[in-house]
């Protein structure tokens, strides 16, 4: 990879945790601020660099919809050679070489990450520099950030693109790796950095690398890598697979090479998560040069595999979906809450599926309340951003509030829908999508709405979350109200003639 393309840090998979109701927006607390996060770029001649902006309002405002504005000055870098934004999910105008983006933050003070790229000439002087000002104002207050790009000799880091692995839980495995200088001078070391799933665990006690639990695993060498050599491993990095893996599951990790400049910048970041400096005790990962057997064409992409980890065994899950059927009138509202079970034997890891369950509203009805698990979902990428909860969707995507489904523990997302129109029975999908499950037969079920033309008693049929609770059934409610108390009444009239005292 040239030194220039610094690429996004992966900090590793992050469950979606619980998502909480939000009422009314009181006043912004004074303890909330807005801060902007930028790191500093390196760049090649004639070649462009990645770089990203992070705008957060800290302190989780309990308010919600607050507007944030980025006012960003990018004539330095233009003349450097170009500066573009990426997709991003800002709305942004330019003027010549100054750009104002506004985006609205969700309920975390959280907004999208505002990507763009930097681009230095071909005749561009090795040492040279531009800075990047932004200024960010919203109505918790205003942050800075200026960002430098700096002009850097071209180096080209490769690797295999791919690396399948396949194993049972509770299994060891060891993870090869080469890399290899296809630029045209020499690179004074390289960094290592593994990205692993929460299941696959580093188990290495090489003196040159670093891990904490949950954190990447980070190798440094100081080879000389010499142009157009390939280095292996000495020793491939040793891995153990958790006991609790369930079958079925590919765990997605990532093997990546650096340039020593490159993750300095990383390391002086100061909005990345890296392990604290402390080295393992064992012997030394050492890169061994190998014969030049191939040459590639050079790409500023191909630093990375992807590690793809195929969880074997018999240790499965059969997630079934549970479907809600219901009779009603128009006008009447009425509960429904679909969802699964996961029938087992394993625990099912919620959070991995995004999202899990996909709920259809049947024709004729309007969801008027809407989990905040749930969000409106279309054939597209599902981007709930602050939809949480948000009623009048013909369709849902919904995750679980907890992390993990476990056998005999059903999971389902309470709906009230509103019955305008049922002259015939109508119904919807309720849909699951779990890599791994053993049975797809049970993966749909149905919302089904029947109508009905009396109701003896005014309670309709159904299950019990699935009855009407406002419209039709009023009256016969109201009458059988008021034979209940006529009832109670008479027994209380009947029990003080007797004079009858209960002793505990």
């Amino acid at each position: 990879m040239f030194r220039h393309s610094v690429r996004r840090w992966l900090a590793g998979i992050s469950a979606a945790g619980a998502l909480i109701a939000v009422g009314a927006a009181p006043a912004v607390a004074a303890a909330h601020q807005l801060r902007i996060a930028s790191r500093d770029l390196l760049v090649a001649p004639g070649h462009s660099a990645l770089g990203h902006i992070d705008a957060r309002i800290e302190g989780y405002p309990e308010a919600r919809d607050i507007e944030v504005r980025l006012d960003i000055d990018a004539s330095e870098l233009a003349a450097l050679g170009g500066f573009e934004l990426t997709d991003n999910g800002w709305d942004c105008t330019r003027s010549a070489d100054l750009l104002r983006c506004a985006t609205t933050a969700d309920r975390w003070g959280r907004t999208p990450r505002l990507y763009y790229q930097v681009s230095a000439r071909a005749d561009a002087t090795l040492g040279e520099e531009a800075q990047l000002s932004i200024t960010g104002t919203s109505a918790v207050g205003t942050g800075a950030r200026t960002t430098t790009a700096t002009v850097v000799e071209g180096i080209d880091l490769q690797t295999e693109p791919r690396a399948p692995l396949a194993s049972a839980p509770g299994a060891r495995l060891q993870l090869p790796s080469t890399v290899r200088n296809a630029g045209p001078a020499p690179v004074d070391g390289a960094v290592l950095v593994f990205t692993a799933d929460w299941l696959l665990e580093y188990t290495g006690t090489f003196r040159n690398c670093r891990h904490q639990e949950a954190l990447p695993t980070i190798c440094r060498f100081d080879t000389e890598l010499r142009p157009g050599v390939s280095y292996r491993l000495s020793v491939p990095l040793p891995l153990a697979l958790r006991q609790s893996a369930r079958s079925g599951l590919v765990l997605v990790n990532r093997l990546q090479w650096w340039t020593t400049d490159d993750w300095a910048l990383v390391e002086r970041a100061p909005d990345e998560s890296l392990p604290p400096d402390t080295p393992g005790t064992g012997e030394e990962l050492r890169l061994v040069e190998q014969p030049a057997t191939r040459q590639t064409e050079t790409s500023p992409w191909d630093n990375f595999t992807a590690v793809d980890l195929t969880v074997t065994g018999d240790q499965t899950a059969d997630a079934a979906a549970i479907g809600r059927s219901t009779s009603a009138r128009p006008g009447d509202r009425v509960r429904v809450s679909p969802g699964f079970n996961n029938l087992g034997p394993a625990a099912v890891e919620t959070w991995r599926m995004s999202p899990l369950v996909r709920v259809g509203i049947p024709e004729g009805s309007t969801a008027v309340t809407v989990p905040e698990t749930c969000a409106p979902i279309g054939e597209g990428e599902w981007k709930p951003g602050d939809t949480w909860g948000q009623p009048g969707a013909r369709a849902y995507g919904c995750r679980p509030q907890t992390d993990f489904a476990y056998p005999g523990r059903p999971v389902t997302f309470t709906f009230t829908l509103r019955v305008e129109r049922l002259t015939t029975p109508t119904s919807a999908p309720v849909s699951i999508d779990m890599p791994g499950d053993t049975n797809a037969a049970n993966d749909t079920a149905q919302i089904t709405l029947t109508p009905v033309s009396a109701r003896s008693s005014g309670i309709g049929g159904g299950n019990d979350d699935s009855l009407p609770i406002t419209g039709g059934s009023t009256g016969a409610l109201a009458a059988l109200g008021v034979l209940l108390f006529a009832a109670g009444l008479t027994g209380h009239l009947l029990t003080r003639r007797r004079r009858t005292r209960f002793v505990a």
